[in-house]
């Protein structure tokens, strides 16, 4: 009898653990600061890619359109002069610093915050299993985000982005888009990869990662920024070109002999077969732009107007004709 109740109360207590939920995987600890690494996309990372360069991007037709319609006279647009980088763009270049909320009860990890260097936005990954708001409520610059481990990898999904861009030449993302991201960290690099999902303005997920060195007492400054009336316009006037009249597009396509069907982009120019129909296309011509009163090197200077003749001087009255004597 001792024998099957020892039996009994061994299976209850089996039973009793299996009810209890299991602890999650071990999890890797992403707080503290992080510095960028420059070492590859260096148009991406640094100064900012050439006009119309969109080779490598699954943009569409309305994207391409709004890329080379975009004058970069719009950053000198005081409404454009404080806007911080969204959250799917911040990561490209700045330094980062993370840190998290715990539990005081339970010692779990109730939410996740992400500073960025340039402009300092904070961001908030919730990890606490609450849903996304409903799709009318407020879009921010860092949208709303959840997340979820899965053994060693913190997996977020972001909505409610304001609409933003996914290059600094141009090129759109919408509010409709989402935003998943995987965090993983080995030793002391921490790997950041992106996967944008734009029904808008993508015709596939736009993929990147970013690569970042862990950095002891880092500590983001804060970064002020006040606007300027730099260049004095009218108000109602929006620096732009009109559909065919961006005359810069081929410029650095011309400059690196590259095909205008290359330059302009698509989901077709990300896969390795596109690159065996390149010798089919030929490279890419950049009519000169010429500022008004210059001229090319090596031109002769335009022949100077003719002289403006003197007017002519009104001709002298003619003396009166003689009287007849009467």
């Amino acid at each position: 009898m001792r024998t099957l109740r020892t039996g009994l109360l061994t299976a209850c207590v089996g039973l009793a653990m299996t009810a209890v939920p299991a602890p999650a995987v071990a999890q890797v600890d992403l707080a503290g600061g992080w510095t960028t690494r420059l070492h590859e996309d260096s148009a991406e990372r640094t100064g900012g890619p050439n006009i119309g360069e969109f080779e490598g991007l699954p943009i569409n037709d309305a994207n391409r359109a709004r890329g080379e319609a975009w004058s970069a006279t719009l950053w000198t647009v005081p409404e454009h002069q404080c806007i911080p980088h969204p959250a799917d763009y911040g990561p490209n270049f700045s330094n980062l610093k993370i840190w998290q909320d715990v539990d005081p009860v339970t010692s779990e990890v109730v939410a996740y915050h992400t500073q960025m260097s340039w402009m300092a936005p904070i961001r908030t990954i919730w990890m606490d299993g609450r849903s996304h708001p409903s799709e009318f409520a407020p879009h921010t610059w860092q949208g709303f985000s959840t997340g979820k481990w899965e053994g060693d990898m913190l997996n977020v999904t972001t909505t409610h982005l304001k609409p933003a861009y996914i290059r600094r030449n141009g090129l759109a993302r919408s509010e409709k888009a989402t935003l998943y991201e995987r965090f993983t960290r080995v030793g002391d690099v921490l790997t950041w990869v992106l996967i944008i999902d734009d029904p808008a303005y993508l015709t596939e997920p736009y993929i990147k990662s970013r690569n970042f060195g862990y950095e002891p007492g880092f500590q983001a400054t804060p970064y002020p920024c006040s606007v300027e009336v730099e260049i004095d316009r009218d108000q109602s006037l929006i620096p732009h070109y009109l559909p065919g009249t961006n005359p810069y597009l081929n410029e650095f396509a011309a400059k690196y002999h590259i095909p205008v069907e290359a330059r302009t982009g698509g989901a077709e120019t990300m896969y390795p077969e596109f690159a065996a129909k390149l010798p089919t296309f030929p490279d890419a011509v950049q009519a000169p732009v010429i500022a008004p009163g210059a001229r090319l090197v090596g031109q002769s200077p335009p022949p100077a107007p003719p002289a403006a003749a003197a007017p002519a001087r009104p001709a002298a009255p003619s003396a009166p004709a003689p009287r007849s004597r009467q």
